[in-house]
């Protein structure tokens, strides 16, 4: 694996094992007071990334992400990727989810494309979409990290039908360190296509195929609520229905959230 590639998968995910949500009772008594939220109004978009893996000429395994629907049903989907876009607030959020080595997972548990399963969450990406619509920047909170996507075509109040990430920028302490081109690097287009809507689900693979499995458990109040820990953010998702026999909230820790959440945050408006 070269250095362009191995950096890219190492901004891109962070890691490896399932299960890494926590139940959490912080919530029993509604939102804490002390604790911030991102609200996730109409404004926001919803795309989708989803890597299938395929044979080419010669027999040999291919990814590839920028795949007709009508051109899956032979193909292997591996892995999948939200982001969900506000040109109103100018916030950008991406979730990757947990890779799955054993390559079955994404596409025995195949979910509607609207639909965002929080089970299979694994990093979280809060970033700033530039007033140009063509930068992204994802920020540490620190200050001292700053990764940057540059984008096509440029984002703006129509949306895209689709998404390109073109080039990763990556700072360290206001240092240009690195440069990579994203089509060079994996030999195929990172695109995220857009869907008509979303929904927010909690969603085992032993739900799955129940009747209300895809109704039953959605988020609550439409907010990813999070809070200061001694080294980053903890995120909160709350559930309409229990996740364990007393709570419905799950809980994500500092490792999962690699950039600053708290400029997303709406201030708050005077009456």
């Amino acid at each position: 694996m070269n250095k362009c590639r191995m950096i890219l998968l190492l901004v891109l995910c962070c890691g490896c094992s399932r299960g890494k949500y926590y139940v959490s009772n912080n919530f029993r008594n509604g939102p804490p007071a002390d604790m911030n939220s991102i609200a996730l109004d109409t404004s926001y978009h919803f795309y989708m990334r989803q890597v299938y893996k395929d044979k080419d000429e010669n027999s040999q395994n291919i990814l590839s992400s920028n795949v007709s629907q009508a051109d899956t049903a032979n193909k292997v989907r591996i892995e999948v990727e939200y982001l969900l876009v506000s040109w109103l607030y100018k916030n950008v959020i991406y979730i990757s989810t947990v890779p799955d080595k054993f390559q079955y997972y994404y596409s025995k548990y195949d979910l509607p494309d609207t639909v965002i399963n929080a089970f299979d969450f694994s990093s979280f990406h809060f970033g700033k979409l530039h007033d140009d619509g063509e930068m992204i920047d994802f920020v540490s909170e620190n200050k001292m990290t700053k990764v940057s996507w540059q984008i096509k075509p440029v984002l703006n109040s129509d949306f895209p039908k689709q998404i390109f990430l073109r080039e990763l920028l990556i700072e360290k302490k206001n240092v240009l360190t690195d440069v990579i081109l994203v089509e060079k690097t994996l030999l195929e287009s990172m695109v995220f296509t857009k869907q008509p809507g979303y929904v927010i689900v909690f969603s085992k693979p032993s739900d799955i195929g129940n009747a209300d499995s895809l109704t039953g458990c959605q988020l609550l109040d439409n907010r990813i609520y999070f809070d200061h820990s001694k080294r980053g953010f903890n995120l909160y998702f709350r559930f309409t229905r229990n996740i364990n026999t007393t709570d419905s909230t799950i809980s994500f820790g500092r490792k999962r959230t690699l950039y600053d959440p708290d400029p997303l945050v709406a201030p708050l408006v005077a009456k």
